[in-house]
């Protein structure tokens, strides 16, 4: 039998948990570019392989770094941009130096990790767990095979996946080297065990 889905309770919950880790990780994103990384409001998503690529991302061509997590939670942390927009960060992040492509996708991964370990860091201190990031791994191609690849691994048994998200906007300082805006999303894809875990956790 299928775990129950989360209670209207529970779905805040898990909104307010994504809100706090989606939000440190937003912030390690901004020190990272230094200048402004405003937020989209927590969402909740429950799905599966078939239907999550299309309902989290469009069908465009994208660069995304994966990284798995250690501890009490399992499953995945996502960081989704379209390919433009990848590029431009990652010019940001090389200070606008000229830089070969392996440099550029070393800058990237590095800042999801640091990005990623502030949000399981954040999740830890309200749980009480010590949790981490994996070694990011980036990939470029359509974004819904990025996702279906994800979901599959993290998908066991019947019954949705629980995906915590929100997106970003971060715009550097007109000062810097590039003043052009990066979107993308910060996805926590949670194994269906972890979710039941987590909300045992926080008392619900």
């Amino acid at each position: 039998m299928s775990p129950p889905l989360p209670s209207d309770a529970q779905l805040d919950a898990l909104r307010e948990v994504a809100n706090i880790g989606c939000g440190h990780g937003a912030n390690a994103l901004a020190r990272l570019v230094g200048g402004r990384v405003d937020l989209s409001l927590p969402e909740v998503r429950l799905t599966n392989v078939a239907e999550g690529p299309a309902l989290l991302g469009d069908d465009g061509p994208s660069v995304a770094v994966r990284l798995g997590m250690t501890g009490e939670l399992r499953g995945a942390l996502v960081l989704v941009l379209p390919a433009r927009d990848g590029e431009a960060l990652e010019s940001v992040l090389v200070r606008g130096q000229p830089a070969a492509p392996e440099e550029r996708e070393s800058a990237l991964a590095e800042a999801a990790n640091i990005i990623a370990s502030a949000c399981l860091s954040a999740i830890g201190r309200l749980t009480g767990w010590r949790l981490l990031p994996t070694v990011p791994q980036l990939e470029r191609g359509p974004v819904r095979p990025v996702l279906a690849g994800v979901l599959g691994e993290v998908q066991s048994g019947p019954g949705p996946v629980v995906v915590l998200g929100a997106r970003f906007t971060a715009t550097p300082p007109p000062s810097g080297t590039s003043a052009t805006s990066v979107g993308g999303q910060m996805l926590l894809v949670l194994e269906r065990g972890s979710t039941q875990a987590l909300l045992a956790r926080l008392g619900l």
